[in-house]
């Protein structure tokens, strides 16, 4: 049943269903800015992931908040991304189920999933056994940092670098 004040200022044969509301670009920036980023904890350490979203609970960056997916191996870490396009960041631990799972997602989000806009940053607990051994992952990664050495600020600090809006 049609509302009959509404219906007296449309033109004849239309409904409110019949409307379309533009936004302003103002409005669609508002929009984007209340839109969490989405990102992916991707370690087989459920402290890791605890600390993390610890960490960075009510931290916005950008003026938009976080929203934290999780996921305990590098194969649970895929399905994440595939089941979720809008990740915008990946936190990565390399040592998982085998030695160089992490670096082996690496491969598989830009060569199979194609995600060459989603911001990797490996998080290791072997100061130094990435960057020499896996010199050819090095391109692909968008930082690397020692779990024990990340504190708050640092991790925010990253957070702000890798999700800067290109200028």
């Amino acid at each position: 049943m049609s509302n009959p004040s509404s219906a007296t200022h449309l033109p004849q044969g239309l409904n409110d269903d019949d409307l379309v509301d533009f936004l302003d670009d103002d409005d669609a920036k508002d929009e984007l800015l209340l839109q969490p980023w989405k990102i992916l904890v991707t370690d087989d350490d459920q402290t890791v992931h605890d600390s993390t979203v610890l960490a960075l609970s009510g931290v916005k960056i950008h003026g938009r908040p976080l929203e934290f997916l999780h996921a305990f191996s590098a194969a649970e870490g895929r399905s994440k991304l595939m089941a979720h396009p809008e990740t915008a960041l990946i936190l990565l631990d390399v040592v998982m189920e085998t030695v160089d799972a992490g670096l082996r997602l690496v491969d598989t989000i830009r060569s199979e999933l194609k995600r060459q806009d989603l911001r990797i940053v490996i998080r290791t607990g072997q100061p130094g056994g990435v960057n020499t051994s896996h010199e050819s992952y090095r391109a692909s990664v968008d930082a690397f940092t020692i779990k024990s050495k990340l504190t708050r600020s640092a991790l925010i600090d990253v957070l702000e670098d890798m999700l800067a809006p290109i200028a």
